[in-house]
């Protein structure tokens, strides 16, 4: 928050310098009755029309500071907003595979969206307003003093019962803005699930099921934010009933005074004024201070996002892959009390392509992630020519890596725009990456070519037609290593076996396939398959000499045939 005030140090000077110099200006409204009124009771016309003329300058001057500073305000709101979202998403960004996953999505989205609006209403507008007001109390009160001493003393003893009894509030409104905080964060995490699973809920006719859980979440977000609202309502019923009761208290003291002759009417009048201005700016100040001190639990979570540091990978050598990737004696488990993989051992030399199979939950994917420094919590050692990957740059690592995972992600964006991810493609480039992906088969029926929106996370797509793309994406990247999770899954046999084979043909790329598909054939053109089992890597070789070996790869192989 402090960085982003900073940032806008210029704009928050000109905010606070208009600020000051209008709020003091529209004091002076009350010393104008004041004028006006005694004017008017001495039946004074020339003295009448140079308050008149008096008074329009002052209407004109005020009008100006004012516009300059809601201009500069307003501004200072959206660039303070806008810079806090991109932080809190630059922290987001920067955090490792495993912490981005340690947390649920939602809870990102609520992040950027409601927290940051509660900061918005909660602690900028009310820190504004605070300003504001109490240079608004500050003129009041010199000029409470310059005018009545008797008057300015009797408010006083009212202020000081203005400001004790809402001060009680502030920490039970912390607490109350924390928990609202939390329940809309679950509240996000809630709708996201169930949103995405419409078509589950739609296929096993769990509407009604899912609308009651949908209502008893909505139902206690608005209970949470209904009992932050009622505490609020308290705070500034009490704030709104002790404000009147100076006011009142104030009006008759004067009157009393006029009576006696001590004041004029005039004065009277200026007083009235000026006693609102002293006491509503109170009443705004006790109403936000409490929602300033509540964001607090707020602000820090968002504080946490933004100063985030990945502290998984910290290497920063420059990683290179000339001769081969070595994994010795690799451990990992997601759970302490279940081991994944047990003692893997593996070389994978550059151009050369493997085949990973096994049954479900074998370790496949996780030996994938590990290698390409998803996870850096493992026992054993990765190198990429010898050089440990702990050691290495994991960004630049991950830009010598293709990866076609089997549940394909696209964005809202054209099918053109998926594959090229931001990057220049030449047309030569992208029109091979189509014709190796089997992208050619489909793309001219589409209704704008490549220039199709796919809609979202790729609906307007088959799942095929998906995964083609996201083969066309791993393609036109030129990486040195790609692997194929199970990345053809949803495509017929015969284009995925086309596709599959082109990609066998590639002699500079390092290919790693994950795959269920036993076909002897399209394995036969493997320089050796890894065969898998229970976390451990049993059988390495070609499938000749595993299919002749009659062992665990053998029986895996005739069963799944």
């Amino acid at each position: 928050m402090k960085e982003s005030l900073k940032k806008n140090k210029g704009l928050l000077i000109i905010t606070v310098v208009f600020s000051i110099l209008s709020s003091a200006s529209g004091v002076f409204t009350a010393i104008v009755l004041q004028k006006i009124t005694d004017v008017t009771l001495s039946k004074d016309m020339n003295g009448f029309i140079k308050v008149l003329a008096a008074t329009i300058i002052y209407v004109a001057v005020f009008g100006i500071l004012y516009f300059i500073y809601s201009i500069a305000s307003k501004k200072l709101i959206r660039n303070v907003t806008q810079q806090l979202r991109a932080r809190v998403f630059d922290g987001v960004m920067r955090r490792g595979y495993e912490d981005f996953h340690s947390v649920n999505s939602a809870d990102y989205i609520s992040a950027l969206t409601n927290d940051i609006k509660m900061v918005e209403e909660n602690y900028i507008l009310p820190l504004l307003l605070i300003l504001q007001y109490a240079v608004t109390f500050i003129a009041s009160l010199i000029l409470l003093i310059v005018l009545s001493p008797v008057v300015t003393l009797c408010l006083a003893v009212c202020l000081v019962l203005m400001y004790t009894i809402p001060s009680l509030f502030g920490k039970i409104l912390q607490s109350r803005q924390d928990a609202l905080s939390s329940r809309f964060s679950d509240f996000t995490t809630k709708l996201k699930d169930i949103l995405s699973g419409y078509e589950v809920i739609k296929s096993y006719h769990i509407t009604g099921a899912i609308t009651k859980e949908f209502n008893q979440e909505n139902n206690g977000t608005a209970d949470a934010k209904y009992t932050a609202d009622r505490l609020f309502v308290i705070n500034e019923s009490l704030s709104q009933m002790l404000a009147i009761l100076t006011q009142v208290a104030t009006i008759f003291l004067a009157a009393y005074l006029v009576f006696r002759g001590s004041l004029t009417m005039g004065t009277l009048i200026a007083l009235v004024q000026l006693g609102g201005s002293i006491v509503w700016p109170i009443v705004t100040i006790m109403q936000n201070m409490p929602k300033i001190k509540s964001i607090d639990p707020v602000v820090k979570r968002l504080e946490e996002y933004m100063s985030y540091e990945d502290v998984s990978f910290t290497g920063t050598k420059e990683p290179s892959f000339e001769h081969e990737l070595a994994v010795n004696n690799l451990n990992f488990s997601y759970d302490p009390a279940q081991s994944v993989l047990n003692d893997a051992s593996l070389t994978i030399e550059k151009g050369k392509k493997y085949a990973i199979v096994g049954g479900s939950g074998c370790g496949k994917t996780t030996l994938i992630k590990l290698i390409t420094a998803c996870y850096s919590k493992y026992q054993g050692d990765i190198a990429f020519d010898g050089e440990d990957l702990r050691n290495l740059d994991s960004d630049r690592l991950k830009q010598m890596i293709s990866l076609i995972h089997q549940d394909v992600y696209m964005f809202d964006k054209s099918i053109q725009e998926n594959i090229c991810l931001y990057k220049d493609f030449t047309i030569e480039e992208q029109q091979r990456a189509f014709e190796m992906s089997g992208m050619d088969s489909f793309l001219s029926k589409m209704p704008e070519g490549a220039a199709t929106m796919v809609g979202e996370n790729g609906s307007n797509l088959s799942g095929g037609q998906r995964q083609r793309v996201a083969i066309a994406r791993a393609l036109i990247q030129k990486t040195p290593i790609l692997i194929l999770d199970e990345g053809t899954s949803a495509i017929d046999m015969q284009t995925a076996y086309d596709i599959e084979s082109r990609l066998l043909e590639i002699q500079e790329l390092t290919l790693l396939t994950i795959t269920h598909k036993m076909s002897a054939e399209l394995l036969g053109k493997y320089d050796s398959i890894i065969y898998m089992e229970s976390g451990t890597i049993k059988e390495m070789g070609s499938f000749d000499q595993l299919y002749n070996r009659k062992e665990s790869f053998y029986r895996f192989f005739t069963l799944q045939e």
